[in-house]
């Protein structure tokens, strides 16, 4: 390429007009190639937890480019007409991403044709009707709600919601934040209030003196399937804490969320519950795992579940 500093204005502008073009092409291509990608899951068998995380790691895209990146992959994957329109100039990629959340319904078609040609500000106008009213926020302060059943005479049964709020440290947020990432399988939402109840309810089962005798009594009646605390221990800490799916690049997944025990050698087919035969594995490649041994429905269903893992096994872990 030409120094910029040797082109004439005439050039200069009829440069940047070809190389706007181009720009929309190559993304217009890229946007087509990371949707197919994504809808193979490719960027899970290469050892990532998501696309987001290739997106970010391997392409070394930012988190805003990525995130923008993937919305409108997806949709067009959906709406082919979206990655068009893009490469056209009709549509801009903060456009695309705008009209993301729209594509499903049945007159999609012709909103992404009046959406083409517009600036974003006219985009938010004509995208304005089509969004839910807001939910209003509503914040319960100790307020006790009385709820009785006709059919029943005995005493009315009382709901109290509290509403808490301190100041805490850094080093409790990063614990917070660590156990979503552990319940993330169960809370898929993260509710504050159900991740805490969990954690709490789970350190009084196993420390208050109480509940400890009373499941004393009822320990024998369990599943003797259930994988020792001290091999999860074990398992916890050789991975450290991280799906431990390596891709066929070498790149191991880094993820600490939805993590779940697997069997490498699953135990229908005589694999044990020891910490060679078990690995952390993230759901993501813990499902692709079990598709790659297991086949799409080409085994039994009775291996199938033995392939399955505990998921509750781990959430006593650090």
């Amino acid at each position: 390429m030409d120094d910029p500093c040797h082109l004439s204005d005439e050039q200069l502008l009829t440069r940047l007009d070809v190389l706007a073009k181009v720009e929309r092409e190559h993304l217009h291509d890229f946007l087509a190639c990371l949707g197919e990608a994504d809808r193979r899951k490719l960027p899970e068998a290469r050892g990532y937890s998501s696309t987001f995380e290739y997106c970010v790691r391997g392409l070394k895209l930012s988190e805003d480019e990525s995130y923008r990146r993937i919305q409108a992959a997806r949709a067009g994957v959906r709406r082919p007409e979206l990655l068009s329109a893009l490469a056209d100039g009709e549509l801009s990629l903060t456009a695309v991403s705008k009209l993301a959340p729209h594509i499903h319904r049945d007159d999609a078609p012709e909103i992404i044709a009046r959406a083409q040609g517009k600036d974003t500000r006219e985009i938010e106008a004509l995208l304005a009707p089509l969004r839910p009213e807001p939910e209003k926020r509503v914040t319960v302060r100790t307020v006790s709600v009385v709820m009785r059943d006709e059919r029943d005479q005995g005493p009315p049964v009382v709901s109290t919601r509290v509403d808490f709020s301190f100041r805490g440290s850094l080093a409790l947020r990063q614990a917070i934040e660590h156990a979503k990432g552990l319940l993330a399988h169960k809370f898929p939402f993260g509710e504050l209030d159900h991740v805490l109840l969990e954690v709490l309810q789970d350190y009084l089962e196993r420390h208050d003196p109480q509940r400890v005798l009373d499941l004393g009594r009822t320990t024998a009646a369990r599943s003797s399937s259930r994988i020792a605390a001290s091999v999860r221990r074990a398992v916890w800490a050789r991975d450290g804490g991280r799906c431990s799916y390596i891709g066929p690049e070498g790149v191991r997944c880094q993820s600490r969320r939805m993590l779940e025990l697997d069997h490498i050698k699953p135990k229908a087919l005589g694999g044990g519950s020891d910490v060679n035969n078990l690995r952390l594995l993230c759901r993501p490649h813990n499902d692709a795992e079990r598709r790659r041994v297991l086949g799409e429905g080409k085994l039994s269903t009775d291996l199938a579940h033995a392939k399955s893992v505990d998921n509750s096994n781990l959430r006593n872990q650090p």
